[in-house]
């Protein structure tokens, strides 16, 4: 899986916010204040993100409907593992000692892993 760029990623969480598939007028619509970017710029981000099979069209009528190939809870899981995989050599043991080592960890984090890693 390739990874998106942030303006790729600023239009997938578009798309995984809405209940069904959207129109590039409607993902227009949507973009942020501030993000000012022309229908081209949307065209060009989306057939990425369609090369990169994290999206698909579909032509109805006279517009192309976009929706997600993945949810994105499924795209974090694999992003993660793609992380450990590349900065951790595959090791989760190293991926959580780096965190623990950071000090970065709440005690509510810890008591949230342990919690899960029980399950």
């Amino acid at each position: 899986m390739q990874k998106m760029s942030q303006s790729e990623k600023q239009i997938m969480e578009i798309i995984w916010r809405n209940e069904g598939a959207l129109t590039t007028a409607e993902i227009l619509q949507r973009l942020p204040d501030g993000k000012d970017w022309k229908q081209n710029t949307v065209i060009t981000f989306l057939a990425r993100l369609i090369e990169k099979d994290l999206v698909k069209a579909n032509r109805m009528g006279r517009a192309n409907h976009y929706d997600a190939c993945l949810t994105e809870e499924e795209y974090r899981a694999l992003e993660t593992k793609q992380f450990i995989s590349d900065v951790h050599k595959g090791s989760v043991s190293g991926f959580l000692q780096t965190l623990t080592d950071s000090g970065d960890l709440t005690k509510k984090d810890i008591e949230d892993l342990m919690k899960k890693l029980r399950e």
